[in-house]
């Protein structure tokens, strides 16, 4: 569903960048002041910085935010033009940008995001289902996907901590998962979960490396939601593109 290169179109494109790079100002501004108990674990006391409405800031932080969410959201438009798609993706992608802050941050994923994220996934998902059917093909597959992925993820921590003695991942990576998983259905939630596994390694080793230059110590736990966010956004805005991809590479195996 890629757009056309027209006038009007292309002024839609920069209108959307232009959204995206207010969005994430928009999201800044809401985090510095959301409940400071939203981004602290239950049973902590928020610190004097949580207290406060400055908890997000900085030149490079709105530098690179703006920048990279004008191009999410151009993005989000290229693929999916001017519909009810780019509008429902739009807003995910905004609560997502909101929970990457939390959680690249403080490691917390607000249960109040996870519940946003699994109403607007399913929002998403069943008008898809209703209309196109462009990702979403049975009705059960945004159920399938979401609780699949998280009993998944639970599973392998089970495992982790069996083996390795402690936990891959926190139980709101679990839950974040789960609700956008609503969102891209089976098999895309596939895609999804490589994506995030890919992600998540090119993170761990960009920290691990500009760490070692700057002589600091790498904590134990790297947030995965950032990865989490960033494989769902693939999948579902780069669907077709995607898929199209896998479609060539399997007919390469049959040959």
């Amino acid at each position: 569903m890629a757009i056309e290169l027209t006038v009007f179109n292309v002024i839609l494109l920069v209108m959307s960048a232009i959204s995206g790079a207010g969005a994430f100002c928009v999201g800044v501004y809401v985090m510095n002041r959301v409940p400071a108990e939203w981004i602290c674990d239950y049973d902590e006391k928020p610190t004097e910085e949580m207290l406060t409405k400055t908890r997000f800031k900085g030149k490079l932080l709105y530098t690179a935010g703006t920048v990279l969410s004008g191009i999410l959201f151009a993005g989000i438009f290229v693929f999916w033009g001017l519909s009810v798609y780019t509008v429902l993706y739009m807003l995910i992608t905004f609560v997502m940008i909101m929970t990457v802050l939390s959680d690249g941050k403080y490691c917390i994923i607000p249960d109040q995001f996870v519940v946003i994220l699994a109403v607007m996934s399913l929002c998403a998902a069943y008008y898809d289902y209703f209309g196109r059917q462009y990702i979403i093909k049975q009705w059960w597959s945004p159920l399938i996907a979401g609780l699949g992925i998280g009993i998944l993820i639970i599973a392998v921590n089970f495992l982790t901590m069996l083996i390795a003695k402690k936990e891959g991942m926190g139980f709101g990576d679990v839950k974040l998962f789960a609700a956008l998983g609503f969102a891209v259905g089976i098999p895309d939630i596939v895609m999804a979960l490589f994506i995030s596994v890919i992600s998540a390694f090119l993170i761990i080793v960009f920290t691990v490396v500009i760490n070692a230059v700057r002589k600091k110590e790498t904590e134990n736990y790297i947030p995965f939601g950032p990865s989490i966010c960033i494989g769902v956004f693939s999948a579902l805005v780069l669907h077709q593109p995607l898929m199209y991809l896998v479609g060539l590479y399997l007919s390469l195996l049959e040959r």
